[in-house]
C-alpha cells in the first residue's frame, strides 16, 4: 500500500526534468549518471527510458536497508553499480535517521525532517487515515564517502549527470564534491534543496552561489509543494549546467 502511495504522490506533486535533461544532452553517444538517494530508483528508470539505444552506465546511492531488493531487477544488467554508502562532506561513519512509517520521505544524515513535530505529525495522521503503520524514525550507523573520494577511487572520468536527492543533507554532499565540480568533470546537476521555511531562501542563495563558483549556470527550479503542506519544512528540485556545456 505504502509502496502505491509513493508513485501516486510522485506522479501527483513532483515535477519532472528528466525530459528536458536528456534533450540538453541529446548529442551525447555514452551517458554516466549518479543518482544519489535512488531509494526506488525512480529517477532512474525514466532516464533508462529516455536515453533508448544508447550507451551508458548508472552509479546509484543509497543506505535505505530496503534499497537494494527495491532496485533488484536494474541491478541484473551490468551497467548498473549500487553502492550501498552515503556521500557526504567526509569518509567514515554517520548516523542515518530512518523514517519508519514512509521510507522515501525524510530519511537522512540530516534529522531536518525527523525534528519537524508537525511534518511528523500530519504524515502519521494521513497514514492512519488510510490503515497503515505509523512507526517513529529510527536511527542505525552507515558508512559515508565523499564523491571526490569516489570519484578518484573509481577512476571516473566524467559524470553527465549528477541527480541528489538526500532529504537535507544536500550542502555537504557539495562540499564533499568540490574538487569533482572544480574540475569541470560534471555536466549536469538536478539536485533538491529542503531546510526548514524560514531559513531556506538562505540556504537555496548559498547552494546556487556555491555551484556558480563552480562554473555552473542555474537553469530552472520547481518547488515541491506537498512537502510544505501542514510542515516547517520546504523543498524544491534546482537543475543547473556548466557552462561549458551552455
Amino acid at each position: 500500500m505504502k509502496k502505491l502511495i509513493y508513485y501516486i504522490l510522485n506522479y501527483i506533486f513532483f515535477h519532472s526534468f528528466e525530459s528536458k535533461i536528456i534533450k540538453i544532452l541529446k548529442d551525447k553517444k555514452k551517458l554516466v549518471i549518479f543518482d544519489v538517494g535512488c531509494f526506488r530508483g525512480t529517477f532512474s528508470r525514466k532516464i533508462l527510458h529516455l536515453i533508448k539505444k544508447r550507451k551508458f552506465k548508472f552509479y546509484l546511492f543509497d543506505v535505505n536497508k530496503n534499497t537494494k531488493r527495491y532496485i533488484s531487477d536494474l541491478l541484473l544488467s551490468k551497467h548498473f553499480r549500487f553502492n550501498e554508502v552515503a556521500l557526504s562532506n567526509k569518509n567514515g561513519t554517520a548516523e542515518f535517521n530512518y523514517n519508519s512509517f514512509f521510507e522515501s520521505s525524510g530519511s537522512s544524515l540530516s534529522s531536518l525532517y525527523r525534528s519537524d513535530t508537525k511534518w511528523v505529525l500530519s504524515r502519521k495522521l494521513i497514514l492512519k487515515i488510510l490503515l497503515q503503520n505509523t512507526k517513529d524514525f529510527t536511527k542505525y550507523k552507515v558508512f559515508t564517502s565523499t564523491l571526490d573520494t569516489f570519484v578518484k577511487k573509481n577512476n571516473i572520468k566524467s559524470i553527465d549527470i549528477l541527480k541528489v536527492d538526500i532529504e537535507g543533507s544536500e550542502y555537504e554532499f557539495l562540499k564533499g564534491a568540490r574538487n569533482t565540480l572544480k574540475k569541470n568533470k560534471v555536466k549536469i546537476i538536478l539536485i533538491e534543496i529542503n531546510d526548514k521555511k524560514k531559513n531556506y531562501k538562505k540556504k537555496e542563495k548559498k547552494i546556487i552561489s556555491f555551484l556558480e563558483k563552480k562554473n555552473f549556470i542555474f537553469l530552472n527550479k520547481h518547488m515541491n509543494h506537498s512537502v510544505a503542506l501542514f510542515s516547517n519544512v520546504k523543498s524544491g528540485d534546482y537543475l543547473f549546467i556548466n557552462k561549458k556545456e551552455a
